[in-house]
């Protein structure tokens, strides 16, 4: 949150597997960034309103310093969202800065081996029109896979709706279950193949 004017890293986890969670962020070129720090406004320490207006704000900028001067502020990013940029089936991550345009994190992996991958879009009638509420559960390759569907995915920050599962190795899906906000479960086991995109609408 770079308070108080100090840069904090951003950081990216790695889920290894299930096994633990290993910090990337250099290894993925995320960090560090060419600019820590960036002007943030321009301030005369020799004007006497100005120097009052700080003290009130119990401000020590102007302590020790004479004559205009930039302040400067580091870069910091509040918020991140997740989803396809060029859809070519990996995520990519957008973040929302202070101080600082957004950055633009464009992966590469399905460039350098080959994924699979599903996402559900849900479509309610009884419940909401997005499924806002839902559990996904995808089973492939012995394994299942879990997703509340919450409409949320973190602070000031809105990810693509769309629910997003990676299925490692496995290339074959032998269901899809959906538990509705209306306590409605649904069984999904026709139509299923890796790398694409499933609509599952609610039964009335």
């Amino acid at each position: 949150m770079s308070y108080p004017y100090r840069y904090g890293i951003n950081s990216m986890l790695l889920n290894n597997r299930g096994e633990k969670f290993l910090d990337a962020e250099f290894l993925l070129g995320i960090e560090p960034r060419k600019s820590l720090y960036t002007p943030w406004f321009e301030i005369d320490c020799s004007d006497p309103a100005e120097r009052q207006a700080q003290e009130k704000l119990d401000s020590k900028i102007c302590i020790g310093q004479k004559g205009k001067f930039v302040v400067m502020s580091p870069r910091s990013s509040r918020s991140s969202v997740m989803f396809e940029l060029d859809n070519d089936g990996d995520l990519d991550i957008v973040t929302n800065d202070f101080n600082s345009e957004p950055q633009v994190l464009i992966s590469d992996l399905t460039q350098r081996k080959q994924i699979h991958w599903l996402k559900v879009v849900l479509a309610g009638t009884t419940s909401n029109r997005n499924g806002l509420g839902a559990t996904v559960r995808v089973h492939a390759g012995g394994q299942t896979y879990s997703k509340y569907n919450d409409g949320k995915s973190g602070y000031l920050a809105q990810s693509v709706l769309p629910l997003y599962f990676g299925l490692g190795d496995t290339t074959k899906i032998d269901s899809v279950e959906v538990d509705w906000p209306s306590r409605k479960k649904q069984v999904v086991t026709t139509g299923l193949r890796e790398n694409q995109t499933l609509r599952i609408t609610e039964p009335k």
